[in-house]
């Protein structure tokens, strides 16, 4: 039965991965980039994490790990903005650049995940400390995601949508699998590990590729952080469900931390973005001078009476 439910939940999470990274790529770098962000994986997660762990208090741990799994996608995120400052000595090279920043933010990935697991020692704290944990990282991640955009925000405009393969949809779609069977297989050993793991930032890196090859390196740091802000949503789904799972149905629980989580954080970061796109495509407006205008009616005057 185990293996079953590892299996399943793998399945499903790779299934799912195809097809946001499908919508990122057709409905473009702000709907597409939010909507990639939602709650999804997570809600996978929740679900293998409750079937596989052998107590309430495991399956607590696993799903708090998940926030701090959040804010190592968001160093990822990060790393990938500082390498991008770095100058651009062969602009004929764009994919040698883009390997270098996602070279960068997989090392802003991996320092964040052994600081996680070689100061905190999630699996040795106790309950009050893993929520002050979960807490304190979606915090950090917000200010993260803060720094992001006011570093670059979604003012470069898209050119054409890029259109991947089925090939390359089922590649992303077993990546994702192997990573969550992976977590599924430590939740009983590594609960915190697996609930950091269960975030792996293999849609991060999918969705930063396809922004940059599809539109421009521009736009894909500008996504950066909406992105980042909209990783929130997952965050607080985990936390959410932590509880809700347990003290009431876990279906009930999995659906309400949802619902809760896309209406406070993914429905409100839509709607400024969507904001923040329409003012950038708007024509800038032309102030009035007063002045240039009586120096404009003079000048026609004294040429008419000539």
């Amino acid at each position: 039965m185990t293996i079953l439910v590892e299996l399943a939940a793998a399945a499903v999470a790779g299934l799912v991965i195809a097809l946001v990274t499908a919508i990122v790529e057709r409905l473009g770098p702000v709907v597409g980039g939010v909507l990639g962000c939602v709650p999804h994986v997570a809600v996978v997660g929740s679900i293998g994490f409750i079937l596989q762990t052998a107590s309430s208090d495991e399956f607590r741990i696993a799903m708090l790990s998940m926030p701090l799994g959040m804010l190592c996608n968001s160093f990822f995120f990060l790393g990938v903005r500082i390498a991008s400052l770095l100058p651009n000595c062969d602009a004929k090279a764009p994919m040698g650049r883009l390997v270098l920043c996602l070279v960068c933010g997989a090392l802003g990935y991996a320092g964040g995940l052994a600081a996680i697991m070689l100061g905190l020692r999630p699996k040795e704290q106790s309950m009050a400390i893993a929520w002050l944990a979960a807490a304190a990282a979606f915090v950090l991640e917000l200010l993260v995601g803060l720094l992001l955009m006011y570093l670059s925000l979604c003012d470069a405009k898209p050119g054409a949508k890029p259109r991947s393969s089925c090939k390359v949809l089922v590649a992303r779609g077993l990546a994702t699998f192997c990573v969550m069977l992976t977590a599924m297989a430590l939740a009983r050993s590594l609960p915190a590990l697996a609930g950091i793991l269960a975030n792996l930032s293999v849609v991060s890196v999918m969705v930063v590729s396809i922004l940059w090859v599809g539109y421009g390196e521009e736009v894909a740091l500008g996504a950066l952080g909406p992105m980042t802000i909209g990783m929130l949503s997952a965050a607080a789904y985990a936390m959410l469900a932590s509880e809700l799972m347990l003290l009431w149905h876990p279906a009930l629980g999995c659906v309400v931390s949802w619902l809760v989580s896309v209406a406070v954080i993914t429905k409100p970061t839509l709607m400024i973005l969507q904001h923040i796109d329409q003012k950038s495509k708007e024509p800038p407006e032309v102030a009035y001078d007063s002045a240039k205008a009586r120096s404009d009616v003079s000048s026609d005057g004294s040429n008419s009476s000539c």
